[in-house]
């Protein structure tokens, strides 16, 4: 009895459990269609597990589980007892996603050197076209997530590319405009003028010490010189016929002698005469105006004319000292500042050439991030595609109702083997004489055995009739109570109606997944409408 009790709970539990499908479809991960050898990929080839973990991640979140919620009406009893957040935390425990390994690959499962190329995705829902429809929004998903995520990935790429490369011109740009800044502010300092100023400075000073030279000799001659104007003119009087002077008065004296004599001024010697006079005052006041003694002898002048060509030369030679020192002083300037206009011109240049390698570099990437990111638009990079669509699943996939029915007739024996030997154990009845002469160690004379009647045997077995009836009666209130139990959990109608399409295209023919029918029009838009 005990077993049996057992086992018809067990069975009507079995039937009360709601029947849950499961559907799946299988996503296969395909390579590149361009050579990497041509082309390599712009997003980074991380291993499969990793990005189906975190694109699971983000396909599984809430906001997305709460939008396939509310465009498929999910879970409407869980809706009104449970919050958002629980409802969507009961729809991710239904959700699976698993790589699918073949044959090899499982061999090294316990290695951890698993690889697969391919994954799959479940959902378990208590209806065969829910389960379907929602596993197959759930693998379009993951196919858009995969081309949204390349795609964005690899835009990315190239506009940090060009920001780079924006950045990179700008310096570029500020660097040339510091160098000739520098330049221009350092004209005459410049390692290259270095060469020149070195030339100017040995110039300088080969010219310095000629000058010099010629300075003393000019020094020199001037001393000389000044020493005959001074002996000169103390050999020289005013008699002397060789003095300008002297030759005035001669002149004048012709002349008015030539006047006695009655010559007009038109007379050539007259003439001849006041020229020469005119000669001899420019002469003379010329000598006067410079602050001279008028010369008294050709010999003191000649001297004084020595003296002042001296003079003259010895200023030029100065002049020359003068500019060719500053000349000197200011190339050893332009050599001294040289060393620090060329640290900073090199730091400019060290400066300058790592931002255009670096400028140079970014370009080529950004040709190959603009051609990956190319190769992403147009969808030739790796790519997602559906291997198995999802499908209607014909029977439930849990529970499973045999093994529950088999684990109550397995724990209904158990229980009542077990409760049968506590209750042999613990009972201290008298059956027979041998046990009341073992219990009271007395002798038993002798033992009377039970006498039945004829109505004995009627009400024995009118008792065993009623038992059995009420065994039978049990057993079918508890076959057709978990029939019925599983026919209102499982929301299953009894007199299926057949229902039209309106959808267009949708034919005649209707196939039956569990105990609904379902129009094949409902099913036929689970498959992808086209390879992404």
């Amino acid at each position: 009895m005990v077993a049996g009790a057992i086992l018809l709970g067990m069975y009507w539990l079995a039937m009360a459990l709601p029947n849950q499908y499961s559907s799946y479809a299988t996503i296969l991960v395909e390579p590149q269609a361009v050579d990497e050898n041509l082309v390599s990929a712009g997003v980074r080839e991380s291993d499969l597990k990793e990005r189906l973990g975190i694109m699971t991640a983000e396909i599984l979140s809430r906001p997305r589980l709460s939008r396939l919620i509310d465009e498929f009406d999910l879970y409407p009893l869980e809706s009104k007892r449970m919050q958002r957040s629980e409802v969507i935390d009961l729809m991710r425990s239904h959700i699976t996603v698993e790589p699918v390994l073949n044959a090899l690959e499982g061999e090294n499962r316990g290695r951890g050197e698993i690889e697969f190329n391919s994954f799959r995705i479940t959902f378990r829902s208590n209806s065969s076209v829910t389960a379907a429809v929602v596993t197959q929004s759930i693998a379009n998903d993951f196919l858009e997530a995969n081309i949204d995520a390349r795609v964005n990935v690899s835009q990315q790429s190239l506009d940090f590319m060009q920001d780079s490369i924006d950045d990179l011109r700008t310096r570029l740009s500020t660097v040339e405009e510091e160098i000739k800044e520098v330049k221009d502010a350092n004209a005459g300092h410049l390692p290259e003028d270095l060469a020149s100023n070195q030339d100017v400075l040995q110039t300088s000073i080969g010219q310095l010490r000629e000058v010099q030279r010629a300075l003393d000799l000019a020094r020199s001659d001037e001393a000389f010189w000044k020493n005959q104007v001074i002996t000169a003119g103390a050999m020289t009087g005013l008699n002397d016929q060789a003095s300008p002077a002297y030759r005035k008065k001669m002149v004048e004296a012709e002349l008015g002698m030539m006047q006695a004599r009655g010559y007009t001024e038109r007379h050539p010697d007259i003439v001849q005469a006041r020229q020469e006079l005119l000669l001899l005052e420019e002469r003379i006041n010329g000598v006067e105006g410079e602050g001279e003694d008028v010369p008294g002898s050709y010999a003191e002048q000649n001297a004084k004319s020595e003296q002042r060509r001296s003079a003259l030369r010895i200023e030029a030679a100065e002049r020359d000292a003068e500019r060719l020192t500053d000349q000197a002083e200011g190339a050893r300037g332009r050599l001294a500042a040289t060393p620090a206009v060329a640290a900073r011109l090199e730091a400019l240049a060290r400066e300058y050439s790592h931002l255009n390698a670096s400028f140079q570099d970014f370009s080529a990437r950004r040709q190959q991030a603009s051609v990956q990111a190319d190769l992403e638009r147009k969808q030739l990079g790796e790519q997602f595609q559906i291997l198995e669509a999802a499908f209607p699943a014909p029977s439930p996939s849990s529970p499973n109702r045999i093994l529950i029915i088999f684990l109550g007739l397995c724990i209904g024996g158990g229980v009542a083997g077990a409760l049968g030997f506590v209750l042999e154990a613990t009972d201290g009845s008298v059956y027979d004489s041998r046990a009341l002469q073992a219990a009271t160690n007395v002798p038993v004379l002798a033992s009377i055995p039970s006498v039945m009647l004829d109505s004995d045997f009627v009400a024995r077995r009118k008792r065993a009739i009623r038992e059995v009836l009420a065994a039978v009666a049990v057993v079918v209130f508890c076959l057709v109570g978990g029939g019925v139990t599983y026919v209102y959990v499982n929301d299953i109608s009894l007199f299926p109606v057949s229902v039209e399409s309106d959808l267009p295209g949708a034919g005649e023919e209707q196939s039956r997944s569990g105990d609904l029918l379902i129009p094949q029009a409902k099913v036929a838009f689970l498959e992808p409408t086209s390879k992404p």
